[in-house]
């Protein structure tokens, strides 16, 4: 069994966005613009993104806020996709990006510039599981994506992620809020989506050990307050919400859903010995969703 437990570590909670862009490429504020707002919204770390290139921004972090740097890379083609998207974050300093690098190439650059790599928006992108099994040494993938949810109503991946967990694989699920407008004829797609990270203190070499081991939850609402293992029950509590998930592989799992007009606040699972892995994850009222990462119960 091996549980990555925030909720047992050391530290304190940051909430943190890992792909953000500005108008050095594709986005509408500037640097300085868009730290405010995250700033002003109560985050605590956020990563600037860009495509095809490392935004130096104008500020360095401060003991209140930190900044990251990194870059969205994109260039390999899948099975369907015509291009697939990998965001590296956490650099230990700015480079030159590879220019249309495959997948491999780009997590291994992120790697190499001290920091780490998530596959993006798999949904948007057009990702099936024969593409995310080909590839290693990334974090994870995007579970949920803002600006591929208000803009194309395909935001959620996270049958990609239980595709990859069914399989042994074992990565960590994100939520992010891929910034590019702030305000236009949709809804905005800043200051949606989060991280909530479980670290001794707010400093680069902090938040990526966290990340790394999974000591974090992601959100687009919802808190998770625990999730805890005892006698062979899994209880999670959380913000008032509508339904509390167990999810496993294939049809293991359950759920628990709060009666008409009330919320629920706690849930407990009680395993059944089949199950490899298991993750929650809740929904509030809003239809606005959390997830927990997996708990690896098989050898």
């Amino acid at each position: 069994m091996q549980l990555a437990n925030p909720f047992a570590a050391s530290g304190k909670w940051y909430k943190g966005n890992l792909h953000t862009h500005t108008a050095r490429s594709d986005g509408e504020l500037e640097p300085e613009e868009i730290e405010q707002s995250y700033r002003a919204a109560g985050y605590d770390f956020l990563a600037l993104t860009d495509h095809d290139r490392v935004t130096e921004p104008g500020e360095v972090s401060d003991e209140e806020f930190l900044l990251l740097l990194g870059a969205e890379m994109a260039g390999d083609q899948g099975e369907v996709a015509e291009q697939v998207h990998v965001v590296a974050f956490g650099l230990a300093s700015a480079g030159d990006v590879p220019e249309g690098p495959t997948v491999p190439d780009a997590i291994a650059w992120a790697v190499d510039h001290g920091g780490e790599a998530i596959i993006a928006h798999p949904y948007w992108s057009g990702l099936v599981v024969s593409d995310l099994l080909q590839w290693e040494g990334h974090l994870g993938i995007e579970v949920f994506n803002t600006t591929c949810h208000v803009t194309k109503a395909k935001g959620h991946s996270a049958v990609h992620w239980d595709d990859l967990l069914g399989r042994g694989r074992c990565p960590w699920g994100f939520a992010v809020d891929d910034a590019h407008r702030s305000t236009s004829h949709r809804p905005t797609d800043l200051c949606r989506a989060w991280v909530m990270a479980r670290a001794p203190e707010l400093t680069r070499e902090a938040v990526l050990e966290a990340l790394r081991a999974g000591h974090f939850y992601s959100s687009c609402g919802p808190a998770i307050h625990e999730i805890a293992m005892c006698g062979g029950e899994v209880r999670a509590r959380t913000s008032p919400v509508k339904e509390i998930n167990f999810v496993a592989q294939r049809w293991a799992g359950g759920s628990v859903a709060a009666p008409e007009g009330t919320a629920l606040t706690e849930a407990t699972y009680r395993l059944q010995g089949h199950e490899a892995y298991l993750r929650v994850e809740c929904r509030d009222t809003e239809g606005r969703w959390a997830w927990s990462n997996p708990i690896f119960l098989g050898d």
